[in-house]
Formats: C-alpha cells, structure tokens, sequence
C-alpha cells in the first residue's frame, strides 16, 4: 500500500482527515483525539504499518505525533492531534505505547514490585557499577535459582539533549547528534546530515555517500568486535576476548590515521565532508581490513568451535519473534528474533541500494543467534567497504557547506545504528534553529526486550545475555 492507497483507504472511511505529503516519503494526517485510538488499530491490525513512536511538539496545547511506517514501500506516517490533558491511552493497542506516554507525562515515579514466597528473594544491582559505564539499576525477582522477573530502572543522568538543540545553530548541530551516544558517533552524524539534506532537498555527490558508507561500516566493525568479545570476556573465555579486543583497537586506529579521531567525530557533516580524503588513506582502509579480516574470521570460527563456548550461549537469553514484535525491538536483536527489517534495506540512504541486497535473519532469539549475526554482519562490513572504496577514484577535498534553513519546515529520518534503528525528527525554527528535535533512539524499546530475555535464566546468565543486548545507557537517558 502507498501513500495514494492509505490516503484513498482512509477516506472511504469517512474520518474527515486532514493530509499532507511532505519529502516525498512522508505522509502527515491531522485528527481529532477521539479519532486516534481507531486510526491506530486500523494502521496496526488491517494496514499493517509498524509502530515507531509517539513524541510531543511545541503548539499552545499539547501536540501528540504518533509516528509509524510502512518498510515496504519506504515510507512514514505521523498521526497529530491536539490535546490539553495528557495523550490519548493507546497501551492496549500499542504495548509500547507506555514507554512514550510516561516519557512525553514526565512520569518517572517508580514503585519497586515485591516477592514473596518460599524460595523467594531479590537481588539488587547497581546502579553503581563495578565497571566504567553509566548508572544503570537492575533488580531480579528471583524463585530458587530462576528469575522470576527482571525490573530495570535508568534515566539517572538524563541530560536534556533534545531541549540543547533547540539552541544550537543548525551549522553546529553535528557536534551534538554525535554526542547522544559515542559508539555510534558516526551514525548519529549521518542521521543529522540526511535531515539537513531532506530539509534543503539537496543531494550530494555519489563519492561522499560511499565515503560516508566507509565511516559507518568501520563503526559497525569495531563495535561488534567489542560485542563479541564482551560475549566471550563474560562467561570466562578469555582467549577470543583480548584477540577481539586487540582488533577493536587496529580498527581505532585506523579511524584515528583517516579522520584525526578515534570516533571518527565531526568527519561526516551534512552537504559535504570536514576533512580530506585522499587516495593514501584509501590504501590504508583497504591493506588494515584486507589483513584483519581472516584472522577476525579465525578467531570466530575457533568460538564456534567450542563446546563450552556454545554450552553457555546456546538456548540461553531467548526472545520469541511475537514478543520481539510486540516490544517494538529493532535491529540485531530484532533480527535474531526473524523479524526481518534492516533500515540499510527498508529505507536504504547513501549507497547501501546499490551494494546490500539482503537482509540477515535467525530465528531462535538467543545469545548465540545474536552473536551469530553480529559475526555475520561484522564480515558484510569489510564487504560494503570494500564495495564503497570502488566510487573512490580520486582525493576528496574537505568541503562544509553552510546551512540555511527556512522556518517551520519539518522532516523524518532513519539509519541503522550498530544498536538497531534510530529515527530523528526535526522542526525548524526561527534563527537558523529548531523548534523541536526528537530522537528515538533503538536502545530504548530494546532495553524492555532484555527484561523478557532473562525470564527462566539464572542469575549468572544475566551479564552474557546484557552484553549480547549492549544497549546503551546515554542514547536511552537522552
């Protein structure tokens, strides 16, 4: 169904709706707040359409967008209506709904639930950790040695990142998309710069696109160089661990020689590129890949090739493709649920059309499956740069063009971060600013997901099944 047939269905209905197209992808309908709970379960249950998010915008009362999809034919549907009370409760429609209305209510309120019972206890982690990473509190509910049930509690450095936007040129603007989450510094960018580009109806040249395609390709490799490792560092199979990890480090440094930044930061910027790209650094991704990969392939196969190794992560952490599904989860640990959606396929950008035809899918949703993909898109990576290096056939000389932006335009995008797909939507403002810019960010459906992975799992599982997740704490406490 295309945006002509969902406008033409929706009107024999006889709602009174109002459309707009915008961006050629992006299908705006305005209604009344007793019409959204209808509209949802007809997108839901007869359209089909996939369930993204629910936002407010700046308005005199209260603007609620309901955000959706349709990932086969490439495009987004927002739902907005006005309200002066809280939003319309769609939780019995949309599971995930609540997440969103708790975010948009200011609702944090938490109440720890309780067990009891013989054999019953609770164990209470965080959200101090013993590691250098973010607060982040995990209560088990355990009966006997099984956890009964997993309650997760963040958003103890929520920092506001939406609201710094809207005060920042959009000629700097790159800088902050990068920093919602470091290890996906390059993909945030690239979210930025395909907003600009929407918003400008600009396009760019087909040597940046490949040249962006290298950038979030070696992102994506030594992030999941560090998953597998974590993997393996975490049920004591230290071997692979500090090989993955040596790895992870090349490719740093391989990033750190081409763009001047470990996290390749403020490389990639909307309308062009901030550094230069010559032929030398080209020869230098292509010699460090070409020699690291067999070895990366090596150490996965020796992984695959033990039997204590695949005695912990095989049917442990699993996630049914209905809860996956019904938990909104998006991207690897989607995917090792067979849900088959990859925003590289479903809404390609740059040139991913052209070099990645298929989606990689498993069906059992456990540890193993999750490694299993990781391993397998770690290798389509070394592939798609590879692919992308072929449009590089000359220097690329740095090149930022300014931003200028007209008010009240507005857009949606989405990349596949190396957490699953990220969707930003951004409304401009006044003074080369925006009005609003929201992040839905894959980590935080996902972290729900976690909490019915452990369900039936003993408690020393958790951290294998957590680092199979790798969530991220910043992207969530936005």
């Amino acid at each position: 169904m295309n945006i002509a047939d969902a406008i033409k269905s929706l009107d024999e209905l006889n709602f009174d709706l109002k459309y707009e197209i915008k961006n050629k992808n992006e299908l705006y309908i305005r209604l009344k707040p007793e019409q959204i709970r209808k509209i949802v379960s007809i997108f839901i249950y007869v359209y089909k359409f996939n369930y993204i998010c629910e936002f407010e915008t700046p308005g005199k009362s209260l603007i609620i967008n309901c955000l959706f999809s349709n990932s086969k034919e490439g495009y987004y549907i927002t739902c907005s209506y006005i309200t002066k009370k809280s939003p319309v409760n769609l939780q019995n429609i949309i599971h995930q709904s609540r997440l969103f209305q708790r975010e948009i209510n200011k609702d944090y309120d938490y109440k720890v639930k309780e067990v009891s019972g013989t054999g019953a206890y609770q164990v209470a982690v965080g959200p101090v950790h013993a590691g250098i990473i973010e607060p982040g509190h995990f209560r088990f509910s355990v009966m006997g040695e099984a956890i009964e049930n997993l309650e997760i509690r963040l958003m103890y450095k929520h920092r506001g990142i939406e609201k710094l936007c809207e005060g920042i040129d959009a000629n700097s603007l790159n800088l902050m998309f990068e920093r919602v989450s470091g290890e996906s510094t390059v993909a945030y960018g690239e979210a930025y710069a395909l907003l600009v580009e929407k918003l400008m109806n600009k396009e760019i040249a087909r040597e940046i696109k490949a040249f962006r395609i290298v950038l979030l390709e070696l992102e994506r490799i030594y992030n999941y160089l560090d998953d597998l490792g974590g993997i393996a560092n975490d049920i004591g199979f230290s071997y692979p661990a500090k090989k993955f990890g040596y790895f992870s480090e090349i490719i740093h440094q391989l990033c750190e020689r081409i763009t001047g930044s470990r996290f390749m930061r403020n490389a990639l910027v909307p309308l062009g590129i901030n550094i230069d790209f010559t032929m030398e650094k080209k020869k230098d991704i292509m010699a460090t890949l070409r020699s690291l990969n067999p070895r990366i392939n090596s150490i996965i196969k020796t992984s695959f090739n033990s039997v204590s190794f695949l005695d912990r992560v095989e049917d442990t952490g699993m996630v049914s493709r209905v809860m996956a599904k019904k938990l909104c989860i998006t991207g690897v640990v989607a995917r090792a649920c067979n849900l088959k959606y990859d925003v590289r396929v479903n809404f390609p950008y740059e040139l991913y059309k052209e070099i990645k035809s298929g989606t990689n899918i498993t069906s059992k949703g456990g540890v193993f499956e999750r490694y299993k993909l990781k391993s397998i898109e770690l290798n389509d990576a070394f592939d798609f740069i590879e692919k992308a290096l072929t449009y590089i056939n000359t220097d690329i000389k740095r090149d930022k063009q300014a931003i200028c932006f007209k008010d009240g335009l507005e857009a949606i995008t989405s990349v596949e971060t190396v957490k699953g797909e990220l969707v930003v939507y951004g409304l401009t403002g006044k003074d080369n600013k925006f009005t609003r810019i929201y992040f839905k960010t894959p980590s935080f459906t996902n972290w729900s997901g976690m909490s019915e992975a452990v369900l039936g799992e003993i408690v020393p599982d958790f951290p294998v099944i957590n680092k199979s997740f790798n969530m991220s704490y910043s992207e969530n406490d936005k």
